[in-house]
């Protein structure tokens, strides 16, 4: 070790340096206080041996300004001392000393103290290096958190419409990052999709799994899939990339304030609840399908349940976490807590604040043991846009040019996909008329709709008028379409340009028997039942539209501008 006396007793150096030159040590030696400290912070020494009674300033000093100097180290300093009370040993320690050593020398002793302190010294030297190892670790860790909050605000949140009027949200993670996925987003037809999944366990590796499926959920949004659609392949996509173990409880709904009706897919999310204008619980949608990621799904798997939406209605998503979560007695909150604000005795428009409410009270800041999360959408505000519009999903701006293309559906092809999607981005990959999108889906859903549900299917939008009804119309259309064997539906679409834009021509056939064209009630003014507006929606938006062969043959001319 390189050893600082520091003594103004020449003999007692003297001795000092012979004992401590024998065993190796290398020795610098300080005359008085002032010395010492110089010498000190000049070469860095190991191990100081310090004297108490010196001229200029004494060691008590000198001690306490060498301390000063080592607060990022430990280095061991020893008084030399003819002082055997415990009052003058106990001012030693004080002053900064970590061990004395009395008058005269004793070799063995100084020997062990050195040893003593050498091991102390290599200790805080382990601590340290571990200390600086271990703040390093924790800076990389914080650097991939914020790559990781990146790409979650960018890629996770990116387009989020939560802030859509109908919904009401509140999420508690359990750590920084979110195991619950929460998101929300508007199909072309001006549908709401909205997801909450519960990804196993919590923290990073339960988040993880949020990156791949938002970006299925708001692509295949955009492009106007269905809710079965996104199960479906949110669901191979699981399989694929994400561990065995891992899988995400998941509940998939969209709110279509046009048609008056809400279509839900629940994958192991506790029941869905709905409550009326009374703030009485009216309905719940159990879980009816495995979460997503455990299995290869069939055709049947990702079947939506269609119920009526009336206006008064309310309606509640949350994880498990929220039913499951703890106060500090391990007492659960549990089901009938939750279902007992339920009863309308509270104002439907307070049940949302009420139910959080309710549950910080009872947890009464214990610990969580899970993500929480609460959805309640507003079904009367259902049709409000959102603060700054809806955002537009085509912005590409390609001059207007001539063409046309033509699409044949049979019976297979119509039961197991919906075609919808694919003739709007053929559309839209052709021409890209921004901001124009959601009208062209709406004119091509309701015609289209038209040519299965009454031409193929035979189906009677009079079932709509009463919520039995409403229900029987959509079970008769599951039924009827499983059933296809034989029929067809043509689309064939023509696009020239004009001088303000462009002309698409829309013409649709089919192979039902028709209907009476001429016979056909269809207004938006003052309809406020389930059926009637297809016809009128579709002259809303377009220059003409007429019927041919009985109804069997539609056709609509929409005009679009620069």
């Amino acid at each position: 070790m390189k050893i600082l006396i520091v003594d103004d007793d020449r003999i007692n150096s003297t001795i000092l340096n012979r004992l401590l030159a024998r065993d190796g040590h290398t020795v610098i030696n300080a005359h008085d206080g002032l010395q010492g400290v110089a010498l000190f912070e000049s070469e860095q020494p190991e191990l100081v041996l310090m004297d108490i009674l010196m001229p200029g300033i004494n060691g008590y000093e000198a001690a306490y300004q060498i301390k000063r100097m080592t607060k990022d180290r430990f280095v061991p300093l020893i008084f030399l001392t003819a002082v055997t009370d415990d009052e003058g040993l106990a001012k030693c320690l004080e002053a900064g000393g970590d061990d004395f050593l009395t008058k005269p020398f004793n070799r063995i002793i100084l020997q062990a103290k050195i040893g003593a302190m050498e091991r102390i010294r290599q200790l805080d030297m382990t601590q340290r290096h571990q200390k600086e190892q271990l703040e390093r670790h924790q800076e990389s860790v914080r650097q991939e958190l914020e790559i990781g909050k990146h790409l979650f605000a960018n890629i996770v949140r990116a387009g989020n419409l939560l802030d859509a009027p109908c919904l009401n949200h509140w999420t508690s993670p359990m750590s920084l990052f979110n195991g619950d996925l929460l998101v929300a987003s508007y199909n072309p037809a001006g549908g709401l999709h909205i997801m909450l999944g519960d990804f196993t366990g919590h923290g990073l590796s339960a988040a993880v799994g949020a990156l791949p499926l938002s970006e299925i959920f708001y692509g295949l949004t955009a492009q106007g899939f269905s809710i079965g659609d996104l199960v479906e392949e949110m669901n191979a996509k699981m399989l694929s990339v994400m561990p065995t173990r891992m899988f995400c409880a998941a509940c998939l709904l969209e709110v279509d304030p046009r048609q008056k009706s809400l279509m839900v897919w629940n994958g192991g999310l506790p029941e869905v609840l709905i409550a009326n204008g009374e703030g009485k619980l009216v309905r719940r949608i159990t879980s009816n399908h495995l979460p997503l990621g455990v299995v290869p799904f069939k055709r049947e798997d990702r079947k939506v349940e269609i119920i009526e939406m009336k206006d008064d209605y309310r309606v509640f998503l949350y994880s498990d976490g929220l039913s499951e979560a703890v106060n500090n007695r391990q007492e659960m909150y549990g089901m009938q807590r939750l279902e007992s604000h339920f009863n309308g005795q509270k104002p439907p428009n307070t049940l949302f604040r009420v139910l959080l409410d309710d549950l910080n009270d009872f947890r009464a800041g214990a610990p969580q043991s899970d993500d929480i999360s609460l959805l309640e959408i507003v079904c009367s505000r259902a049709g409000e846009e959102p603060p700054g519009g809806r955002i537009q999903h085509s912005i590409k701006s390609i001059p207007p040019s001539k063409w046309n293309f033509s699409f044949s559906f049979s019976a297979d092809t119509i039961k197991t996909l919906d075609p919808l999607p694919t003739i709007v981005n053929a559309v839209m990959t052709l021409q890209a008329p921004a901001g124009h999108r959601e009208r062209i889906y709406t004119i091509l859903a309701e015609l289209f709709s038209n040519s299965l549900d009454h031409g193929l299917l035979g189906l009677d939008s009079r079932l709509k008028i009463t919520p039995e009804g409403f229900v029987n119309y959509y079970a008769q259309r599951e039924e009827r379409l499983a059933c296809l064997q034989e029929g067809f539906i043509r689309v064939h679409m023509h696009h020239k340009p004009t001088a303000e834009g462009g002309e698409l021509t829309i013409r649709l056939e089919d192979s039902g028997p028709g209907f009476d064209v001429d016979n056909v009630k269809s207004s938006l003014d003052g309809n406020l039942g389930q059926s009637g507006r297809g016809i009128a929606l579709i002259r809303s938006l377009c220059r003409e539209l007429f019927y041919e062969k009985r109804g069997t043959i539609a056709q609509a001319v929409y005009c679009w501008q620069t």
